[in-house]
């Protein structure tokens, strides 16, 4: 059975080797979409070896593309067979974002790679003292099992046999002048009630539907996810290239609006996304664990870090401001700036070098920096907002979807949205509870929208803001991150979205990749990188050795 070995870099984006064969994707579900692709070509089974920095998992593809997880029992049985093969893959670790097998949207990283790619920061909101650990399974209440098992039995027993049910039923259709015309009668109209008085005591299954609630007005709606097939690479853009560049067989890319980083084992490059011409070039130890655009002292920047060091490549800029950042610090762009964690010491990237930032009160966590304005929170609420250079604070309640929920986890904030959890007293974010998904505005605190959801689908799901910061993806829902409504319900469409690039989403609809944008899923297999919200570029990967631009045409 042949082998794919899937390997996750830090910036996540994944290298496929098949059969000596090796190819570059955006992102895990990417790569997932493609190797099914590659089994129903080929019909033939395919076993994937997935190593996203250390965590290893092990997937099966059956001849018509689809996929399961292989028990850790199967895994140990096959590993003497399979040592060799990993050992002779001396492929790159190449960098992008990424997301889960069976779950594209969900990054399958380790907390070191968690901790340090800041798109994806599972800290950026206070955590329940008093709850569960995460991942934990609440204890079910023993005992009940076999009691309700005896009375069944007991039930069963009452019952007696089918003829004497049928004659004891006959005797009841005699009895007290009832006529079977009736009886009939009766029941339908007990049925009739029924149907009209329980859909009002439990809902119906539209009721329980996800919708998006703006904060005075109706629920939205949503045009339905139509199939197309794309005649250009990226829909809406042209068909020819605007530029194209050469760059070395197997280097890692990553694309922004700022710039096109390019990797290799000693070298990086940062391209002009407009031009595809060379801004900077150095020569490297290690690659970058991230790259990620953001804003320093009002102007536009691209920022990078390797090992202890990062460096801003300020727009209009060809030589890079460096930074040594304090051991083991963490980074978060949750916010339109970086915020830098050490302990409890936080800074942030300016011209002249780091700027240190007012600590928050004891509890509270800091969730992102937006501005000038530093946001932290504690579990319990409220929110504060500090103003970094007087230290003035203001405080936010949030408004509650329903006054009989409260707060099981606060997700993210930042861009002037704030994203969170609500549910019953009890529920937590595995406990299977129906919950609300709600975005909050920063600046007042009120709804900007709801969604009816399960913790199933989001409990422990990132908020992932895509490249450009349009539109940002948990679980298998797209919002828009300029007003925080619902964009799209994937699940409806049986959508697994990845990392949003500008205004265009790739997805995968019944195992066929697909970009979604607006209300069409265009099938193309095309690996976009970015797309550049001001000048209207669109940035994709061609094979081995190049990087494309396309044009808007707009």
């Amino acid at each position: 059975m042949p082998i794919a070995h899937v390997r996750v870099a830090a910036d996540r984006t994944v290298q496929v080797t098949v059969a000596g064969t090796t190819s570059q994707h955006p992102d895990v579900g990417a790569a997932i979409a493609h190797l099914t692709a590659l089994a129903r070509e080929q019909g033939s089974e395919l076993t994937v070896k997935l190593d996203d920095h250390g965590a290893e998992r092990t997937l099966h593809i059956d001849a018509s593309g689809r996929l399961r997880t292989v028990p850790e029992a199967e895994v140990a049985s096959g590993s003497d067979g399979t040592a060799e093969i990993r050992q002779g893959d001396d492929g790159e670790d190449p960098e992008g974002t990424g997301s889960g097998a069976h779950a594209p949207q969900q990054p399958l990283a380790g907390p070191e790679a968690q901790a340090d790619y800041p798109v994806r920061d599972r800290f950026s909101g206070p955590a329940d003292p008093t709850g569960p650990p995460t991942g934990s399974i609440p204890e079910q209440k023993a005992g009940r099992g076999p009691i309700r098992q005896q009375g069944d039995r007991q039930r069963q027993a009452r019952a007696g046999t089918p003829r004497r049910r049928a004659k004891r039923a006959r005797s009841r259709l005699q009895m007290s002048g009832f006529t079977v015309p009736t009886l009939v009668l009766a029941i339908l109209l007990i049925i009739a009630l029924a149907a009209y008085i329980m859909p009002r005591i439990i809902g119906t299954p539209e009721s329980q539907a996800p919708e998006s609630i703006p904060a005075a007005h109706g629920a939205a709606t949503q045009q339905s996810l139509s199939m197309a097939t794309g005649g250009a690479p990226v829909p809406g853009f042209q068909a020819t290239p605007s530029w194209e560049e050469t760059i070395p067989l197997h280097a890692s890319v990553t694309a922004t609006s700022r710039g096109v980083v390019v990797v290799t084992n000693s070298q990086l490059q940062v391209l002009d996304a407009r031009t595809g011409q060379q801004r900077f070039e150095t020569d490297i130890d290690e690659p970058p664990s991230f790259a990620v655009d953001t804003v320093i002292d009002g102007r536009p920047a691209l920022v990078w870090r390797i090992g202890d060091r990062a460096y801003a490549l300020v727009d209009g800029s060809d030589e890079p401001y460096e930074y040594e950042l304090p051991s083991g610090a963490r980074i978060s762009s949750a916010g339109t700036n970086v915020l830098i964690k050490n302990g409890d010491e936080l800074s942030t990237f300016a011209r002249g070098g780091l700027t240190r930032l007012p600590t928050p009160a004891a509890g509270s966590t800091p969730m992102a920096l937006d501005g000038g304005d530093l946001i932290s929170a504690t579990f319990a609420g409220p929110l504060t907002v500090t103003d970094v250079e007087s230290g003035q604070e203001r405080t936010l309640d949030l408004e509650a979807p329903r006054d009989d929920l409260q707060i099981i986890r606060w997700v993210t904030a930042g861009h002037g949205k704030v994203v969170t959890l609500w549910g019953q007293p009890g529920a937590s974010t595995n406990s299977g509870h129906r919950i609300q998904l709600v975005v909050h505005s920063l600046s007042d605190g009120t709804i900007a929208s709801t969604v009816s959801t399960t913790t199933d689908a989001v409990g422990e799901a990132d908020w992932v803001r895509g490249q450009g910061y349009q539109l940002a993806v948990i679980g298998p829902y797209l919002f828009s991150m300029e007003d925080g409504l619902l964009v799209r319900d994937g699940s409806e469409s049986s959508a697994r979205f990845s990392e949003p690039r500008g205004h265009v989403v790739p997805a995968v609809i019944d195992n066929t990749p697909v970009l979604v944008s607006a209300d069409t899923a265009w099938k193309v297999r095309t690996n976009l990188l970015a797309v550049t919200a001001a000048d209207g570029y669109a940035i994709t990967r061609e094979g081995a050795d190049r990087v494309v631009g396309y044009r808007s045409e707009r």
